[in-house]
């Protein structure tokens, strides 16, 4: 699996491409995973998260400083948070390939609102890239609350991946779910609603599971992927 800095610049390479040819109707498109922003907010957003980086300011989920960056990138022209990103790749690449896996957050961050930016613009693309595999294997990883509420481990599978999520013997894993894997990181990332996580083909009580599977809070509404 590539490291977190390449996963990154992989990435942005794609997204930033993407965000340079977008019309102004486009990037006014709401992002119905973000609620309140638009597309072009939801850029301003990751490239504020590389900005602060690398200045040594804020946090990828600090709800502050996520306000911050969208607010004073909203009525700059695209041109200009594109170039203001672009400026801070080779440091902020540097400083992810220091920190290891300690700042694999941005890199997950990133590809997950560039699947909500190509949702909100029906431009399907990257799907199956690095960032991909990145967010499962660490969105799988942060099982806390799982293993906090004290269940059996449950397995997912995604293709030829196999993943437990929480702790303990996995031949007690008796909660089975099987889904394509973009579709399980959308899920793990909340990006889906109870009642679709509920209607996936489980495999055993899946209700325990439901509300500690995710990372984010989940939306009201599907986002129609």
């Amino acid at each position: 699996m590539a490291d977190v800095s390449e996963v990154y610049l992989e990435t942005y390479r794609r997204f930033s491409a993407l965000a340079a040819e977008l019309t102004s109707d486009e990037l006014a498109i709401p992002v119905v995973a973000c609620p309140g922003w638009s597309a072009k907010d939801t850029i301003g957003h990751v490239a504020g998260i590389a900005v602060d980086l690398v200045a040594g300011e804020g946090t990828v989920s600090a709800s502050d400083s996520t306000a911050r960056q969208v607010e004073e990138r909203r009525d700059r022209p695209i041109g200009a948070v594109l170039d203001e990103w672009a400026a801070a790749i080779e440091p902020l690449a540097t400083l992810l390939r220091a920190a290891g896996s300690g700042l694999t957050a941005v890199a997950i961050d990133l590809w997950s609102h560039e699947q909500d930016v190509r949702n909100a613009i029906n431009r399907p693309g990257g799907r199956d890239a690095p960032g991909l595999w990145l967010t499962l294997k660490a969105a799988v990883s942060a099982d806390q609350k799982v293993r906090a509420a004290g269940l059996a481990p449950m397995r997912l599978v995604t293709g030829e991946k196999i993943w437990f999520i929480g702790d303990g013997a996995r031949e007690g894993a008796d909660v089975i779910l099987e889904l394509d894997p973009y579709e399980a990181a959308r899920m793990l990332m909340g990006r889906r609603t109870y009642e679709e996580m509920a209607a996936y083909p489980w495999v055993g009580d899946s209700s325990p599971y439901l509300p500690l599977i995710h990372q984010f809070t989940v939306p009201e509404h599907p986002l129609g992927e």
